[in-house]
């Protein structure tokens, strides 16, 4: 996969297709770029993590058990 000696202020990641490195700067205290994931830097968006949306899961699996229980008995 690529070459092993890579700079060391390269990123670290490689392309799936060709395996070649990519050839971007990694960020400051990261081992990948900006494209890769280096560091985030913000929270996530997409509203998984709420905490409405964990309740929800929550409240949701302990339905599920109590249903699979009901149908168990």
């Amino acid at each position: 996969m690529g070459n092993p000696v890579q700079e060391p202020w390269r990123c670290g990641a490689y392309a799936r297709t060709t395996e070649q490195p990519c050839k971007n700067a990694k960020l400051r205290g990261a081992n990948r770029c900006r494209m890769h994931g280096g560091k985030a830097g913000r929270k996530p968006t997409h509203g998984r993590y709420t905490k409405k949306a964990i309740e929800e899961r929550r409240e949701l699996r302990a339905m599920l058990k109590a249903l699979r229980e009901l149908i168990d008995t």
